[in-house]
């Protein structure tokens, strides 16, 4: 079988969300660490990013993977639901109805974190590359009309990002299944491992709009 028709098969698509959405993951981890510079200072936070930018083109190639990876998990898994909805019979995990709440409703929570993406880069991003208009990247996340000092955005990012999570715990264990892991003596590891990344991680980036949009401001 060649690449192409491997890609484009049910069992191609469910590998390359699976690759796409490990690889996304990791990202998570990455971006994590960085934005709790936050918690240091604003000196902290503006150099860590001017860091980034330092690096230019390198950065440019690493967003740039970052969209393919997004659109590639996103577009085979609509293509992978419209399949299943219009399958008669109950051929994958994503359409068994004892299938976890996780499971079921994979589609809607990867549509709201989608959007999520989407606002996430038209503000936050933008900001960050094309208007920051004399501003520190610190008052953009923290005070601005974009960031954390708004508790409508706060609110936002924090039911958006559990609904991450929420997307997450069904899409590493479907990960697990489609690369061989899950049933090995791996698997207990791996769950081990996948609970970072749908639970604490998710946690992590949750306590930036609960600190700078709500505590901060009581304490």
């Amino acid at each position: 079988m060649s690449i192409i028709k491997l890609l484009t098969s049910s069992v191609g698509r469910k590998i390359l969300m699976a690759i796409t959405g490990l690889l996304l993951s990791f990202f998570m981890t990455f971006h994590l660490f960085g934005n709790l510079f936050l918690f240091v200072g604003e000196a902290a936070f503006n150099g860590y990013v001017e860091k980034l930018h330092k690096l230019g083109f390198l950065i440019r190639i690493a967003e740039f993977f970052l969209v393919l990876f997004v659109f590639s998990h996103a577009y085979s898994g609509i293509l992978l639901w419209i399949k299943n909805r219009k399958a008669k019979k109950v051929v994958s995990s994503y359409s068994k109805e004892n299938t976890p709440g996780a499971a079921k409703y994979a589609a809607f929570t990867g549509s709201i974190v989608f959007i999520f993406l989407a606002t996430h880069w038209s503000t936050f991003w933008y900001k960050f590359n094309f208007d920051l208009g004399g501003m520190s990247y610190y008052y953009v996340v923290t005070e601005s009309q974009v960031g954390f000092g708004s508790p409508l955005v706060s609110i936002f990012y924090i039911v958006a990002i559990a609904l991450l999570g929420y997307h997450l715990k069904h899409g590493i264990t479907s990960a697990g299944q489609t690369l061989g892991i899950v049933g090995t003596k791996y698997e207990k590891t791996y769950n081990n491992i996948a609970a970072i990344f749908w639970f604490w991680i998710p946690l992590g980036f949750i306590s930036i709009p609960v600190w700078f949009g709500f505590l901060v401001r009581i304490i």
